[in-house]
Order: structure tokens, then C-alpha cells, then sequence
């Protein structure tokens, strides 16, 4: 007991959190930082800020920050922003990058409105464990002086010459410009062994001119792969107010999770931190939706089941786990939430889960930044009586689990950049490699894979598809006479019940012999292919143009299911649901 006692007070002193249970914890919530490569003449950057800032709207400072790194072809750029922007290989503006990782280039009305897709993307990364925490100790606006310290958390993590990097930020510059970075100062850290710190004193310097009111500090640690160009983000801090009540956070999983369709599925366990004053909270298990006869359990951290909403209290810097059980009666899909709140928040944190039956047809993946494009393709499958899931790829990317248990993938991309990323490209690659069906719709995907975010060879290899050009400006599209998608089809992509969006449709063309070209632009190139790859076997349907922008509900049925006909047999063929492969084709 003396040793356990010890080992606790050591871990104390050293700014570790106790767990309810007395068991350190080996991480701390993490504040998620955007940074916003912006310049004064652009256009589109008004719509980032302003959906930036309904993140902020949406989060304190102790979960999200952001900084905006102006270009000197502008006004209020420095030589040091514009080498943090060509750090990350900025080519076009806006460009906002969160947690290192995250890149969305250009911004239109609808990021204004709504704040997407950065919102969705700050709710999954900011309940993301870190293994370290910063604390910025003190910061004097009049003199630049800053003291931080780093503490490592984790047992077994470790920094080895990784960046850390501090910014001095002004505030209400003018009109639409605040969040300008000033001044940067680049430093390194190894650490390891959990309660080690690392002590930092640095020193911007300030222009007479700048209101020291409205300076600010952010620190932040970050991966470098290879040296000089920044990778994730692990964990950041700020000097702006935090307010006095505020619970945090962290789900070391995946969000999202498959199961049997029948009997109690036991959920992970997340934790619930208090990083405020001593409070009394409530957390409740609401479900968004699930079919008939769905049931959740709510289960504390010693493995009793409670009845939600239920009452717990934590003190400063205390933590308890949960977990939250599936009992599904069908096949299907359940989304919920758990809500923890406190009459002393402005407003409740809440964690997203996504359950899925391991027997469903077909699964959607929903990688539209936050539009509503997925309802297109929803319901056409309504309709056709498909049993599937719809895949929130702003949650999480998709899983070993999503491969194993579906054979058929919609992807709905969208108009969003980058329309794949690299977690996508090695998902898709995968997947297809295993002989899989892919059906892939993204008016941007051709530009995205071959000029703003290049992957040329990836692409061709599986896609089967070279790119032409961004911007056909053609609404009509024919199919391919005989061909057992397309014929008879004439689509037009503007108007009607479609979404109207199709700013910039691709041409593309069939890259080598296992590529078909299904439908070409009125009077000049092709829209869409179909391949079938001849060593993995695995069947594609790729549209150059967004599946959304279709205007007619009856051609978005007929392309829609006369392709996963094609590429998915086995949905249409007995035996699929058996595993007897013998009437396969």
C-alpha cells in the first residue's frame, strides 16, 4: 500500500490525472488546432473564416483553437507564414489544415453556414486521446516572454526530436481579420516515460504597433515525416480564456463498430474527464436513430449498468470511464450519442457512435463533408429494399472490419477536397486488391488525385481511369449502347430534383484494357467507366461527375442499381447470405 501511495504522489506531482479508479491515466484530452493559410485578396477565404468560427461557436478553447497565416502577397503575411504555408505544400487559398492532418482547400457558402466540414472533423479530432499535455505557464503580451511545459502522459509513447512550435497571435487586427499570426519560434523535444516533462522559455518579439491586448500565445507538438515537413498535430494549448466549468472526452477507438444482429453487443469504454472546477454532471444515451426494438445499456467503469440520465460527480482534473452496450433485434444500423452535461456548461459534451450488423448488402460511405448528397443514393436502396449502412466518414476512417463484412461499397464523395485521402487511397486499395466492388461518384476526384492532392500512379492502378480535365461544363450525358450499365441512359446532371451542384464535372477516360468508358458528355469525352480489374477481380464503377447533380429520381435509380448489378452480383444471386458461393458468377 506504502508503494502504491507513493507511486500515485509521484505521479501527482508530476501534473499526471488520477482515474476514478486510482489508475493513472496514459492520456490528456487534446485541443485541436486549424490553421487557416489564408491572404487578404482572396475571395473564397471569408467563407473559412467565417466557418471557422462557428466551430468556435461551437467549442471552447481548452478543445479548439485556430490561427490564420496570411501570405505576404496580401497584407499582414510575414516570412515566416508564408514558410509555414509552403511547409504544407499550400498551393491555393484558402487552405485549413487541422491537426496537421485534416487539408480542405477552398471554402464556399456552404462551409459559411454551416461550418462544414470543419465542424464535424473538430468533433471527432478533439475527443481524440493525446499522449502528451501542454501547459503554456505564463505569457507576457508587453515583453513576448513564454514558459510552457510539456508532461507525457503515456507509458509507452515517446518524442524523439519532434517540433515544437509556438505562435504569438493578434486578435481584431481589423475588419474579418483576427487570429493573425505575428511572430513563430521553432524549437524540438524528445520525451518520454510517462510524468516526464519538458520545460520551454521563449521570446516573440512585439512591434510597437500591435494592440498587446489582443496578443495571444499558441504552442503546439507535432510530428515531422520527413524533417521539415509537418504531420499530425499530437497535442496543442493557448493562452486565451477557458471557462471555469468544462468536462472533456476520449475515445481511444473507433467510433464506429460492427456486430452480430441479435444479442448484447458489449460497447468500448471512453473516458469522461473534468478539466474545470468539482461538478456534478449527467450523462444520458440518446439514439439519432435505429430500427424498431433496438436497445442501449449505459455501464459505469465498474461494470454496473445505470439507468441514464445518471448523476455522477467529478473533481478538478478527475476522470471515470463508461461504455455503452448494443442489444439490435434486426439487421441495421444504430446511430447515437452519449450527452454529458451540467447546469454549470454552456452546452453539453457529446460523443457519437455508429452500430453496425455485420449482414448488411451494401455499405455507403458518407464522405461528403457534411452535404446531404448520401440521401440520394439512400433513396434509391429505400426503394430497391437493399439492406445497408452509411458509413460517416467524418467520424472515423473505415475499418479492417468494414472489408470484412461487406463485399460492395458506394462512395460518396461528393464535392469535397481531398476527395480521398491517404487513409482512403489505402482503404480503396485494399479493398479492391481483395476482389471487392466499388462504386466511387466525385465530380472533384479526377482534379483532387491528379492535381491538388497528385496521386497519379495510385489512381490509374486503381481506378482505371486517366485524368482529362476539371471542368467539362457539360449537363448531358449519353450511355454506351448494349453496355449493362448504361444503356439507354441519357442523364442530365443541372436542375431538377438533383442537387444542381456540378460546378466542375471531370473527364476522364478508361485507362488500359480492363476499363470500359459508359458514358460520354454530349459532343466531348467521357464521364464515367467501369473496370474490371483482371488480376484481383474486384469490379469498379467510377462517375467523373456526382451521382447527386443527376436530376431525374428514375435515372439515378436505373445508373444506380444497373451498377451494383454489375459489380455486385452476389446481391441479386442466392447464396449470398449463406456463404454457398456456387451460383456465383
Amino acid at each position: 500500500m506504502r508503494k502504491a501511495t507513493l507511486l500515485i504522489g509521484i505521479l501527482l506531482a508530476a501534473g499526471i490525472t488520477i482515474a476514478a479508479d486510482g489508475v493513472p491515466l496514459d492520456a490528456y484530452p487534446k485541443t485541436s488546432i486549424a490553421e487557416d493559410a489564408t491572404a487578404t485578396w482572396c475571395g473564397f477565404c471569408p467563407n473559412a473564416y467565417a466557418g471557422l468560427e462557428i466551430v468556435h461557436q461551437n467549442f471552447g478553447y481548452d478543445a479548439f483553437v485556430s490561427v490564420r497565416y496570411y501570405e505576404t502577397s496580401g497584407s499582414y503575411g510575414t516570412t515566416e507564414t508564408d514558410a509555414r504555408n509552403d511547409a504544407y505544400g499550400v498551393t491555393g487559398f484558402p487552405t485549413v489544415i487541422i491537426d496537421g492532418t485534416n487539408r480542405f482547400v477552398g471554402a464556399g457558402t456552404a462551409t459559411a453556414a454551416t461550418g462544414q466540414p470543419y465542424l464535424s472533423t473538430v468533433e471527432v479530432a478533439s475527443l481524440a486521446p493525446a499522449p502528451i499535455r501542454i501547459d503554456i505557464d505564463s505569457f507576457n503580451p508587453a515583453t513576448g516572454a513564454i514558459s510552457a511545459t510539456v508532461t507525457m502522459y503515456s507509458a509507452t509513447a515517446s518524442l524523439s526530436n519532434e517540433t515544437v512550435l509556438f505562435v504569438l497571435v493578434e486578435d481584431n487586427v481589423a475588419a474579418s481579420h483576427t487570429h493573425v499570426a505575428r511572430d513563430l519560434i521553432y524549437d524540438t523535444i524528445t520525451l518520454s516515460g510517462a510524468g516526464s516533462t519538458a520545460v520551454f522559455n521563449k521570446s516573440f518579439v512585439i512591434d510597437p504597433g500591435w494592440n498587446q491586448g489582443n496578443l495571444h500565445a499558441v504552442a503546439l507538438v507535432q510530428h515531422e515525416n520527413p524533417p521539415g515537413v509537418p504531420r499530425e498535430v499530437l497535442q496543442a494549448a493557448s493562452t486565451w480564456p477557458q471557462p471555469s466549468y468544462r468536462v472533456r472526452g476520449m475515445v481511444p477507438f473507433s467510433p464506429i463498430s460492427f456486430g452480430a444482429s441479435s444479442g448484447t453487443q458489449m460497447g468500448e469504454e471512453f473516458t469522461v474527464m473534468n478539466t474545470g472546477l468539482t461538478d456534478t454532471f449527467t450523462i444520458d444515451v440518446v439514439v439519432d436513430s435505429a430500427p424498431a426494438g433496438w436497445q442501449t445499456t449505459l455501464v459505469d467503469g465498474s461494470g454496473t449498468p445505470q439507468t441514464p440520465p445518471y448523476a455522477f460527480g467529478l473533481n478538478n482534473e478527475a476522470a471515470t470511464t463508461f461504455r455503452v452496450d448494443v442489444t439490435p433485434s434486426s439487421s441495421g444500423q444504430m446511430d447515437y450519442h452519449v450527452e454529458i452535461d451540467s447546469p454549470n456548461l454552456s452546452s453539453p459534451l457529446t460523443i457519437p457512435f455508429t452500430y453496425f450488423t455485420d449482414d448488411l448488402d451494401v455499405m455507403l460511405v458518407d464522405d461528403d463533408g457534411g452535404d446531404p448528397f448520401e440521401l440520394y443514393f439512400t433513396a434509391v436502396l429505400d426503394a430497391a429494399g437493399k439492406s445497408y449502412g452509411v458509413w460517416n466518414r467524418s467520424l472515423s476512417p473505415l475499418s479492417a472490419d468494414v472489408a470484412t463484412n461487406t463485399n460492395v461499397l458506394i462512395w460518396n464523395a461528393g464535392f469535397t477536397s481531398p476527395s480521398l485521402d491517404a487513409d482512403d487511397k489505402a482503404f480503396v486499395g485494399q479493398y479492391l486488391d481483395a476482389g471487392k466492388a466499388l462504386f466511387l461518384s466525385g465530380q472533384d476526384v479526377g482534379w483532387d488525385l491528379n492535381e491538388n492532392n497528385p496521386d497519379p500512379v495510385w489512381y490509374q492502378t486503381y481506378l482505371h481511369a486517366t485524368y482529362i480535365r476539371d471542368d467539362t461544363n457539360i449537363m448531358y450525358l449519353d450511355g454506351v449502347a448494349g453496355d449493362p450499365v448504361s444503356d439507354g441512359l441519357t442523364l442530365h446532371i443541372a436542375g431538377g430534383s438533383g442537387a444542381n451542384n456540378q460546378d466542375y464535372p471531370d473527364e476522364i477516360e478508361a485507362a488500359d484494357a480492363d476499363a470500359t468508358e459508359i458514358l460520354h458528355y454530349q459532343g466531348d469525352g467521357c464521364g464515367a467507366i467501369r473496370a474490371l480489374d483482371s488480376v484481383s477481380k474486384a469490379r469498379l464503377v467510377y462517375l467523373g461527375f456526382g451521382f447527386e447533380g443527376i436530376d431525374d429520381a428514375q435515372d439515378r435509380s436505373d445508373l444506380l442499381l444497373d451498377a451494383l448489378g454489375w459489380i455486385g452480383p452476389e446481391l441479386l444471386i442466392d447464396g449470398f447470405e449463406t456463404g454457398d458461393l456456387s451460383a456465383w458468377q
